[in-house]
């Protein structure tokens, strides 16, 4: 009686705590709608931090990636074609889109604020990121506006 996603969900999960020093997940969150996939990305990362394991997450959602990975490996025609701290690759996101890899969108976005000329950090990896470095920004524009209305 369960949904595809819940069954592929339960299957990752099983795997998960079957306790595997390593893990490799292929495309885990496919087929998955938007909460199915936090659920199941929330799960991965609590599994990594609680037992260190290491695990290997195959996935194209480079939004999925800048979430939870640490390090990235881009292949492309069989060939690896960067290996580094998520941060670094996703700060040569134009090498990534001739590969067919898009950055994730909140990484774009800041990309473009500060290009605009915003303090921002160009590799924000995921939205929590970005409203750590938005928030204050924000604040202070309330701040000296109000300011400027006395």
């Amino acid at each position: 009686d369960m949904s595809v996603g819940m069954k592929q969900k339960l299957e990752i999960l099983k795997i998960l705590y079957r306790g595997a020093k390593i893990i490799i997940l292929d495309e885990p969150t496919a087929g998955l709608d938007p909460h199915g996939r936090d659920v199941l990305l929330a799960q991965i990362e609590a599994y990594h931090r609680q037992r260190g394991n290491t695990i290997l997450l195959v996935s194209h959602s480079m939004e999925d990636i800048g979430r939870v990975a640490d390090r990235v490996l881009v292949m492309n025609n069989a060939h690896a074609e960067m290996y580094d701290e998520t941060r670094a690759v996703f700060s040569r996101g134009e090498l990534l889109e001739p590969m067919g890899l898009r950055l994730p969108q909140i990484t774009s976005i800041m990309r473009r604020l500060r290009k605009m000329g915003l303090p921002v950090s160009e590799t924000v990896l995921n939205v929590d990121e970005a409203v750590m470095e938005l928030l204050p920004l924000l604040k202070k524009r309330k701040e000296e506006d109000k300011n400027h209305a006395i």
